[in-house]
């Protein structure tokens, strides 16, 4: 029998389990002699057996034929039996290179189950795998085997070309669940190291496992090795990037002294988005505060609800970045994140050139901000803030804006606390402040779903690649089920035939129903909206939200789908803020703050002038969410 017709069994959710179960079926009605069978055949009805074992059977089955069934399994298993206990330390290494790929795993499963590892010598387990190398990843699998072969997998893995792979990959990778391996208690970190090492040094090492070196958290590597590291994937990149196999990349923002609208997005000869921005128009700003508005009203830093919009959003990805490797503790970045990064430090270069041939500079129009809005319009007074001169080196702005910003959130934190600024309490705590626990003004700040059922109505009605979408080969233009039955008349005729237990599985659990007409209705549209809403940035701010969704937000989150949050920044902006400022949260952050103030920033003037660039827009989208923070105090006081 050829793998592709061979019974396997995945996991208890894998959705081809039906399919499956459909070719056991044809196997389970021939008369089988169990005793004619070799290995491969044998292990194909244990794949049937953990298919029953998991409850899992055709849904026509009657009882008696599942009874019967069971039985031949049963006996099957009896054989499988019988065949491992005869095997001999010869017949295990045959055996062994005879498996087919599917049946690698349950072999070793039933090799630690039957306890052959305690009949068969240590050297029939060497010998297996000096032929067998790529059975190391279902041997790591298994935590008996493990601890039963510790000295002789480490000796193994000390020699293995991609025993480095293996442990970045379980240490450093990001999964989906949990990665199976189990590593020998006898391979240290001098051992995990020398491995790592000697694959960066190796002819054809892979440019994602040296990515997920290079920015190690889990597996303790020395600086000299990370170093290495950084400038291996940095020598590959520069011979597999070039012009043939690669895409450009790039946006542009420019002045034009006499444009009156705001601004015009313009196409490059190239084809790269510019946007011009009318100096005609910056030049009716008068109030700080307005020039201020610049940076959320027309570059559009935070959205319509305040939110940071720079962030980087699950929404804004597409399926193939988001199945690239990528390490457990590094910042996603999509093409859009890059794109709305390079975007607003060009806005920020030629808004500080407009400022200066106005006889300003973006500092000055910072702290004058600072200082007109919350010393004279929230009533924080005693509040200190001051920014660095313009003519300063880049380098040591930061070092000066980096504690100057500090203080002005723990003063917040402490008016909002206390309703006053105390400075001789505050200076009593030289604690770090982490953005996560400072305190908003309102309460009920933000909504989060809480609850699977928002996620599976955000799958179901909003993700285009749902099995229950239109299958278009075109994926920007698929319609979700939520545009269909907004905008649509859909009745069940309208579905295929593939979709109809799925669709009927959502009629059964409530989300949807169907009319006298046959029209299909969503049954609470307001919480299906409200989940597409999270879909998109993750939480919604509660007051910036009309006042008809804040009570169904209210039910929701009464009812425990939602859950409230009462601080100033939301999870994704707090993570945002820790990849450019430390390494809290991220083993690939920027770590402006720390790098400038001990020293180990880099040492070129162009790349200190774009880490300024990188600071001042920090600290910029930080003063819009304390501004927008305190104004819905204000206009919320009730």
């Amino acid at each position: 029998m050829s793998r592709l017709d061979q019974v396997v069994f995945f996991s208890k959710s894998d959705a081809i389990g039906p399919h499956m179960l459909g070719k056991a079926e044809r196997l389970l009605n021939q008369t089988m002699d169990f005793s004619a069978l070799d290995l491969n055949g044998l292990l194909e009805f244990h794949h049937i057996h953990q298919y029953f074992e998991h409850g899992l059977y055709l849904s026509y089955w009657t009882e008696q034929q599942i009874a019967a069934y069971k039985l031949v399994v049963k006996e099957a298993f009896v054989a499988l039996r019988k065949f491992f206990l005869g095997l001999t330390a010869v017949d295990v290494l045959a055996e062994v290179g005879q498996l087919s790929f599917d049946n690698r795993e349950n072999f070793w499963q039933l090799y630690r189950y039957f306890e052959l590892y305690k009949k068969h010598d240590r050297s029939v387990f060497t010998a297996i795998l000096a032929a067998n190398p790529i059975h190391i990843r279902d041997i790591l699998s298994i935590e008996k085997l493990v601890d039963f072969y510790n000295l002789e997998l480490r000796a193994f893995l000390l020699t293995y070309e991609e025993s480095a792979e293996l442990l970045l990959s379980h240490y450093e990778q990001k999964h989906d669940r949990p990665s199976p391996y189990n590593f020998p208690k006898s391979l240290s970190d001098a051992d995990r190291e020398a491995i790592i090492e000697a694959y960066l040094g190796s002819a054809e090492p892979n440019l994602n496992y040296i990515e997920l070196a290079k920015s190690a958290r889990t597996i303790k590597l020395s600086p000299k090795v990370r170093l290495k590291a950084k400038r291996v994937a940095a020598s590959i990149t520069s011979e597999v990037l070039t012009d043939d196999n690669s895409i450009r990349m790039g946006v542009a923002a420019s002045l034009s002294e006499k444009q009156t609208e705001p601004v015009i997005f313009e196409k490059d000869k190239n084809g790269d988005t510019i946007a011009v921005y009318g100096a005609a128009y910056l030049n009716k700003l008068q109030t700080e505060q307005q020039l201020f508005g610049v940076f959320s009203d027309l570059f559009l830093y935070t959205d319509d609800e305040g939110l940071i919009s720079l962030v980087n959003k699950d929404s804004e990805m597409d399926t193939l970045e988001k199945i690239f490797m990528q390490a457990k503790n590094q910042y996603q970045k999509g093409i859009l994140f890059e794109r709305k990064n390079m975007l607003s430090l060009a806005q920020l270069g030629v808004f500080s050139h407009y400022l200066k041939h106005s006889g300003r500079s973006i500092e000055a129009l910072i702290e004058s901000f600072v200082h007109t809005f919350f010393k004279d319009q929230t009533s924080m007074a005693g509040l200190v803030f001051r920014m660095p001169a313009p003519g300063l080196e880049p380098a040591e702005k930061i070092r000066l804006i980096a504690p100057e910003m500090d203080y002005l959130l723990r003063q917040f934190k402490n008016f909002i606390s206390d309703s006053a600024i105390d400075h001789e309490l505050l200076r009593m705590d030289s604690g770090q402040l982490h953005f996560s626990e400072l305190p908003s003004s309102v309460a009920k700040k933000y909504i989060y779903a809480s609850h699977d059922t928002i996620r599976l109505l955000q799958h179901w009605f909003f993700d285009p690649t749902s099995i229950l979408a239109d299958r278009q080969d075109d994926m920007e233009n698929r319609q979700t089920v939520f545009y269909r039955l907004v905008n649509q008349h859909v009745t069940i005729a309208d579905f295929e035939d593939y979709q109809l237990p799925y669709l009927q599985q959502m009629i059964t659990d409530g989300f949807l129903r169907t009319d006298e007409d046959g029209k299909i209705e969503i049954v609470d549209p307001m919480m299906v909206f409200i989940a597409g809403k999270l879909r998109i940035n993750g939480c919604i701010s509660y007051w910036h939200i009309s006042e008809v969704f804040r009570g169904t937000l209210d039910r929701l989150v009464d009812e425990g789908f939602l859950k409230v949050s009462d601080r100033l920044l939301t999870t994704e902006e707090v993570s945002y803020l820790n990849y450019y400022l430390n390494m809290r949260e991220f083993s690939n952050g920027k770590d402006l703050r720390n790098k400038y103030l001990h020293g180990s920033h880099d040492r070129e003037p162009e790349q200190q002038q774009l880490d300024y660039l990188y600071f001042l827009r920090t600290l910029i989208v930080l003063l819009i969410k304390l501004r927008d923070d305190l104004m819905l105090k204000m206009n919320h006081a009730n």
